[in-house]
């Protein structure tokens, strides 16, 4: 029997895709112990009641994606599956009102983590839903629970293709807005390890956020200076060009050796920049470039390979920006060709933020893999 199988299909028609993918999870003639999946936005709903009636011992967990991609290839729209056989246990719950008081319900984590007999080798997998700037305050909420095991927490912020305010994550059948749905994976058969990858490289240029709105996610000033006139004039560019440059000249915020990408979200009439993280008062950033894709894409291969030279099945978390980077540049199937080679079985899920341990991260790919 396979530990782990995958499976996806785009044909436009939620039943025929859905039966596609369910003939693979059922040719093991056994319920898996984890389903891990995304799909297009409008027929989450219909991929997550179908799962849960058709495996209903299996934990099932998913969300909205821009483009579903995984061993079997990529697809626009449809379904993508990962069935998990044998060798973890798992636990999993919800955590409600993202945007407000997640908080509120720190008792849901713990509940879950009680239920697993060890910690060691385990992962959080965590999915939230877009548009709620909740996605650190949900990373808090872990953080107070998690701090002081060796928990990995990595996820997605949901994404789709209708708008950034417009997603949805699942659960066991259910589907949920201002929401987060989290997953426990203990792996029984090895190690778990975390890897971020960035095709930016830092340039010359550093600054220090001078005046912020955290909440509003609205930075003012960069040394003393309108955000916007700052990057205007390190880029040489117009206003009215600034969003688009900076698509590709993003800004990082440096923590010791790490680069934490924040992308820009919107440039306003004042010279301030709304962006898609939270950034905080007298933070260090650097200016980043694009780097070369296949020296990137090495160095990530001789990275996991060190990590976990054989591993038995991933999950790719990925961002929106960097999906339409790689396919604007021809060069998306030559991603997906090197996440097969590299990640053993594995599903990916492309949104609009990346989580890493308690960082929140843009225009980035974090991949979390089992031995």
């Amino acid at each position: 029997m396979e530990r782990v199988l995958t499976a996806l299909s785009g044909t436009g028609s939620k039943e025929s895709d859905f039966q596609v993918c369910f003939d693979v999870i059922a040719s093991q003639n056994c319920s898996p112990k984890i389903i891990i999946f995304f799909s297009d936005y409008e027929d989450l709903w219909y991929y997550a009641k179908e799962l849960k009636e058709k495996f209903p011992e299996a934990t099932s967990i998913g969300a909205s994606t821009c483009i579903n991609f995984c061993t079997d290839g990529y697809s626009e729209k449809g379904l993508s599956v990962m069935a998990i056989y044998s060798g973890v246990e798992c636990s999993s719950g919800m955590i409600y009102e993202v945007s407000r008081h997640p908080k509120n319900y720190s008792q849901h984590i713990r509940e879950a983590l009680k239920s697993l007999t060890s910690t060691d080798n385990t992962c959080c997998l965590e999915f939230t839903t877009s548009g709620f700037r909740c996605e650190e305050l949900v990373l808090d909420t872990f953080e107070d629970v998690l701090k002081g095991t060796d928990i990995k927490v990595a996820g997605s912020t949901a994404g789709s293709n209708i708008d950034e305010k417009t997603s949805l994550v699942a659960l066991n059948g259910d589907i949920y807005i201002e929401s987060c749905s989290f997953i426990f994976i203990h792996n029984l058969q090895g190690k778990v390890q975390l890897y971020r990858e960035n095709l930016f490289r830092p340039t010359a240029h550093q600054l220090r956020i001078t005046d912020v709105d955290c909440d509003q996610l609205r930075v003012y000033e960069f040394d003393n200076k309108p955000a916007a006139e700052v990057l205007c004039n390190l880029l040489n560019v117009e206003k009215a060009q600034l969003l688009q440059t900076v698509k590709l000249n993003p800004i990082g915020r440096i923590e010791g050796k790490n680069i934490l990408i924040s992308e820009a979200k919107e440039i306003m009439d004042d010279d301030s920049i709304i962006y898609y993280t939270r950034l905080y008062n007298m933070t260090r950033v650097v200016l980043l470039e694009i780097d070369h894709f296949d020296s990137v894409w090495d160095e990530t291969a001789k990275h996991m390979k060190k990590l976990i030279p054989n591993p038995s099945f991933s999950i790719a978390v990925h961002c929106l920006s960097r999906t339409k980077l790689l396919k604007e540049e021809n060069r998306f199937d030559d991603f997906i060709n090197r996440l097969s080679s590299l990640l053993g079985k594995y599903i990916g899920v492309s949104g609009y933020g990346e989580q890493i341990m308690y960082n929140n991260l843009n225009q980035s790919l974090v991949l979390i893999s089992f031995e």
